[in-house]
């Protein structure tokens, strides 16, 4: 029995000691307005912790007074001097500080950005009017809701002003805005792969057309007789039709126009669209055969038909790399070897579709 009870008064001390060094975060200060301002478990001041979640995301002891310290809203708090954000004092005007709708911050003199070059220091917007600073369109509901922004002189695309008709300019999508003038195409990134960079661009492309405007889904859209569509590596499309009777949204990437199918701006009109379905990886196929990146492959046998990775596929007979038949190789016994890239068909090994070695 007196070993039991010094084993459990061991357990106790671990428990509490593991509790005095490791957990730091107490009660939250106001969990109906923020869960990332706490007060300090065994210390007389304010915390700040994402969520809550100090061991993932990170753990900040703030200097703020804990007499008078409240959270105004998620990452934001105020004392009787200062105001913070993620728990860091920051270079405001106190008296007119405001967060509005969670993303727009201000005072009398400047609005700010939350996603600056300094992870923990309000940057300000440049040229921008505090005063009539506010949601480009606040019936959105989704989270684009604060990328767009205007004040009485200009339009800000993610805090950025850009140079549009602020009377006229709307977005449709997150690919395409317009105004009285312009198509433009709304670039997060440029580039592809490893080439690719932020930039947060909306660029003129096309003069405006006259026509009935239309969101098809989140790429596309119709302005008269044309579709327009905007990608990261053309960043722009479109293509004119006679007329337009019919469209429809298959996905993000592919839609269907007049019975055409429309891929990442581009038209497949030798794709019969009524039968078109996306298949893994780049693949596809319609009621005439399988495609890899819509180029279709000859001589497939659909009903033995089998996806093999991102790049390779196979059928009872043949074995195929993207679009190509793959001469000789032996479909039953092709799979993937245990080198990395490489295939083999116990014969030969296959790298890119090429053969690397003759057993």
């Amino acid at each position: 029995m007196n070993i039991f009870f010094i084993v459990l008064a061991v357990i106790v001390l671990i428990f509490l000691g593991a509790r005095y060094f490791l957990f730091r975060i107490g009660k939250p200060v106001k969990l109906e307005v923020s869960n990332s301002y706490f007060h300090h478990y065994r210390k007389n001041l304010i915390v700040y912790s994402p969520m809550g979640n100090w061991f993932e995301l990170g753990y900040f002891e703030s200097q703020a007074d804990v007499a008078t310290f409240l959270p105004i809203s998620e990452d934001f708090g105020k004392d009787k001097n200062n105001v913070f954000w993620k728990g860091r004092k920051q270079l405001v005007d106190y008296d007119t500080f405001e967060v509005e709708d969670f993303y727009i911050v201000k005072d009398k003199n400047h609005v700010y950005n939350l996603n600056g070059k300094k992870f923990y220091e309000l940057e300000i917007v440049n040229d921008a009017d505090p005063k009539t600073y506010e949601l480009l369109d606040a019936s959105i509901t989704d989270y684009r809701r604060h990328f767009w922004t205007k004040d009485a002189y200009s339009v800000y695309y993610k805090n950025k002003k850009i140079n549009v008709d602020p009377a006229t300019f709307k977005p449709l999508n997150n690919a395409i805005a317009v105004d009285a003038d312009f198509i433009y195409a709304i670039l997060s990134y440029r580039g592809e792969g490893n080439e690719m960079v932020e930039v947060d661009e909306v660029v003129p492309k096309h003069k405006m057309i006259e026509g009935e405007i239309q969101t098809i889904n989140e790429t596309y859209a119709r302005i008269g007789n044309s579709i327009v569509s905007a990608f990261t590596k053309s960043e722009f499309e479109i293509n004119t039709f006679d007329f337009i009777a019919t469209t429809k949204e298959i996905d993000y990437w592919n839609i269907i126009v007049n019975d055409v199918l429309i891929n990442k701006g581009t038209m497949y009109p030798e794709i019969d669209a009524k039968t078109f379905e996306t298949l893994r990886y780049d693949f596809s196929k319609d009621k005439s055969g399988v495609y890899y990146a819509f180029k279709k492959i000859d001589g497939v046998d659909y009903s033995s038909f089998e996806i093999l990775s991102d790049q390779y596929s196979k059928d009872k007979q043949h074995v195929y790399f993207e679009d190509v038949m793959l001469e000789g190789a032996n479909s039953e016994k092709f799979r993937f070897s245990s080198q990395n890239g490489v295939w083999e068909d116990g014969k030969n090994q296959y790298k890119n579709g090429q053969i690397i070695t003759l057993n």
